[in-house]
């Protein structure tokens, strides 16, 4: 008996499969042997989810929902300027239990109708981008900085994406500052010489950003031929304009060279987003 049971699993096992074959799993059950559409499309798995109270705002829920698809919000350098804007709003209690709903269905709830769902399949990556009218509304708006809550950077530290700014206090020395964190903006840094005391107040960042590009034109990458403020290099270390080097550019200089280099920055990302490649 032993020996024709062997026997039959020898003959089972030494039989090949075809592709299209269904595969017996159990006595009575067989399956295609292809995979789910989930698993093609992890966007499409359907999900229950109900967000804890640490999510306080968009980006937490994004945060919090996408790891297990094996996604994650894309560097916010190569995404939609103002998509700093979505990831800062408070986040509805109408929104803290979603599903059962596809992957992709509820992201898009996250966001709202204004705002236009990218996915990179490459990398695995999603962003958002401002449609419409409401792009040319907010098109002069200065986005929000972009950090995670105080709730969660202690589990979130060294994630992509975010910055701990526990971590960038401690990498200043005297004048100078570095390196430069992955995915830190050169706003961030203007903001956090305010906070150490080293410049005045709030109102002169703008002025300190364009003071820090002049003093350290090599730390940023080029986009038109010129180094753009958008683009600080990571691991880049800068020398710090002192108060009176910032205060000494007008604040319309700055404002002009900002905007100009913000449009430059986003025609760059226009290039890079466009499959055709088809830009004047």
């Amino acid at each position: 008996m032993r020996q024709r049971i062997f026997m039959l699993v020898v003959l089972l096992a030494s039989h090949p499969v075809a592709a299209g074959d269904p595969v017996q799993v159990g006595r009575y059950l067989t399956v295609a042997p292809v995979p789910t559409q989930e698993q093609r499309e992890p966007l499409s798995v359907v999900v229950h989810v109900r967000f804890p109270r640490t999510v306080q705002t968009v980006g937490d829920a994004m945060e919090h929902l996408l790891p297990p698809s094996g996604f994650q919000v894309a560097d916010r350098r190569n995404v939609d300027p103002q998509m700093g804007i979505l990831m800062t709003r408070p986040f509805p209690e109408v929104h803290r239990q979603i599903g059962p709903v596809p992957l992709q269905s509820a992201l898009q709830t996250l966001a709202g109708d204004g705002w236009q769902l990218e996915v990179d399949p490459v990398h695995r990556l999603v962003s958002f981008r401002l449609q419409g009218p409401l792009r040319e509304r907010f098109a002069q708006a200065e986005p929000p900085v972009w950090t995670p809550s105080a709730q969660r950077r202690e589990r979130l530290e060294g994630a992509p994406g975010w910055t701990d700014t526990r971590d960038v206090q401690r990498s200043v020395a005297g004048d100078r500052y570095g390196p430069v964190q992955h995915d830190e903006t050169l706003f961030e840094i203007a903001l956090h010489r305010v906070e150490a005391g080293v410049w005045p107040d709030r109102t002169v960042a703008w002025r300190g950003q364009v003071a820090l590009l002049r003093a350290n034109p090599d730390a940023f990458l080029v986009i038109e031929g010129t180094p753009n403020l958008n683009l600080v290099r990571t691991g880049a270390y800068l020398q710090i304009p002192t108060a009176g080097e910032v205060l000494a550019i007008p604040q319309r200089e700055a404002e002009q060279v900002i905007a100009q280099q913000r449009g430059q920055w986003q025609r760059h990302l226009a290039t890079r987003t466009d499959p055709t490649g088809d830009h004047p």
